[in-house]
């Protein structure tokens, strides 16, 4: 009776120590890479499994352009907000109570360092948010829903998700300050304001001038419709590569909803040109008509002037053409359905 009395409290005992030693060392794993424990073939199965008292977020992933997985890149730095804002306030990874602990690992698919942890998982598709909690037996996890709507809203959701899941209530969202963008934002406007202050007269010119207003909201207009805030907010990776790594992908193609962020410089350089050209239909071709309407002398030359107006006139209006073709074969690119050609090779249906 005493003998498994005492075997009872010994076994009590090293389970606490090991579960003590478990979060140690889950911590210490997870100092390395800045609060995210990386797992690979040799450690997931030391990282997940044996008896501990944490709770886990598993994050399966794959950022090889190679891979294309678009959703992985926007997930990428919303998973590390998240990590940094539990680390903000936790740095040993265990609640304000001490009552709970929670860590956060991470697989970035390499097919020679972290496949048997995918295979584990029974993961046939990227990204995965998976949740483990210490009651369960080594394999047993949920997985996390992830919004569609990316960004703050996407972190916001998972943290509440972790909250109601854990108990932890002291889970707070840290958003990083960017003291480099202030900085610039800072000097920037002090050199304006200085220049503006010591030419006066030339900032009111500049400031009444429609020229200037119209080239100004051209830019904004073809920023706007090319994609750029798309690319800010879903943080779209520049390019893809192919299955084998040997040839860039510059669109993703037959996909309306995703793009490249080297799709959106691609478009912002046709728009670009496409304005250019019709500006200059407007505005150019006739100032160089009046411009060579008298020769050097002064004497009336509408020959020559008639001449320069149908060259510019030809140049612009061919120039239009094939780079509009160039977007409609965009347009087809991004929507295998899309049935309107300006430019028709010989032998392309």
């Amino acid at each position: 009776m005493r003998v498994s009395l005492l075997t009872n409290l010994v076994a009590a005992l090293l389970a606490s120590v090991c579960a003590a030693l478990s979060n140690q060392a889950l911590a210490k794993e997870a100092s390395k890479q800045k609060g995210v424990i990386k797992l690979t073939n040799a450690n997931f199965e030391k990282v997940l499994g044996g008896q501990k008292d944490a709770y886990l977020v598993v994050l399966l992933t794959s950022t090889n352009p190679a891979i294309g997985c678009t959703l992985c890149a926007e997930l990428e730095p919303e998973f590390d907000l998240l990590t940094e804002s539990w680390l903000h306030d936790h740095p040993a990874g265990l609640s304000a109570d001490g009552e709970r602990a929670l860590f956060f690992a991470k697989a970035d698919f390499d097919a020679k360092k972290n496949s048997k942890v995918f295979v584990h998982f029974n993961a046939n598709n990227v990204p995965r948010l998976l949740f483990i909690s210490p009651e369960n037996a080594f394999g047993t996890f949920s997985q996390i829903n992830l919004p569609g709507e990316p960004g703050m809203t996407r972190v916001a959701a998972i943290m509440s998700a972790l909250k109601e899941a854990t108990g932890i209530a002291d889970f707070e969202l840290h958003q990083p300050i960017n003291w480099g963008s202030i900085a610039v934002t800072a000097v920037a406007t002090a050199v304006i304001v200085a220049v503006v202050r010591r030419n006066k007269a030339l900032a009111a010119k500049l400031v009444a001038c429609k020229s200037i207003w119209g080239l100004g909201t051209v830019f904004i207009i073809v920023i706007w419709n090319s994609g750029y805030m798309f690319n800010a907010i879903r943080g779209s990776q520049f390019a893809g590569m192919s299955q084998n790594g040997d040839a860039v992908i510059y669109f993703m193609e037959g996909q309306q909803q995703n793009q490249f962020g080297i799709e959106t410089q691609i478009v912002s350089v046709i728009y670009g040109i496409l304005a250019a050209c019709t500006v200059g239909l407007i505005t150019f071709v006739p100032y160089a008509a009046n411009f060579y309407a008298k020769d050097k002398t002064g004497r009336p030359s509408p020959s020559k002037a008639s001449f320069v107006e149908m060259i510019l006139t030809l140049s612009f209006l061919i120039t239009l053409y094939a780079v509009y073709s160039a977007l409609m074969a965009v347009f087809g690119l991004k929507s295998s359905g899309y049935p309107f050609r300006l430019l028709r090779l010989p032998g392309k249906y």
